[in-house]
């Protein structure tokens, strides 16, 4: 990737034993933590184009025997989005108002308090 190429900045959660796992992968390969994950969505990209190719991706031996295959389940579905599981279950929001009259109601319930509170 070239300098003049414009960046995305991204904010990861992992777990400390992901990050562990990152920072020896670094360190082995003498990159850095986004080098790693860029390579590594680099070879995901190959495992999902050959599983849509009904391709196989394996890691063979120096004797050209296969001894792990990579197999991307067709039975791994990727987790639903929470506020798709929220409209799901809960579905939309039902009310004859319009959003201004639902406003104003909020407004109009709103009290304000003359009582002095000291802490």
């Amino acid at each position: 990737m070239t300098n003049t190429q414009k960046m995305v900045r991204l904010n990861l959660d992992l777990s400390p034993e992901l990050n562990q796992i990152l920072d020896e992968l670094a360190e082995k390969i003498g990159k850095s933590k986004s080098d790693v994950l860029r390579q590594a969505i680099t070879l995901m990209q190959i495992m999902v184009t050959a599983k849509e190719e009904t391709k196989k991706l394996g890691v063979p031996e120096a004797n050209q025997l296969i001894v792990n295959e990579i197999i991307l389940s067709s039975e791994q579905q990727p987790r639903q989005h929470p506020l798709d599981t929220f409209m799901e279950r809960l579905g939309p929001w039902e009310d004859e108002r319009s959003a201004e009259e639902i406003v104003k109601d909020i407004y109009d319930s709103r009290t304000i308090s003359n009582n002095d509170i000291s802490l």
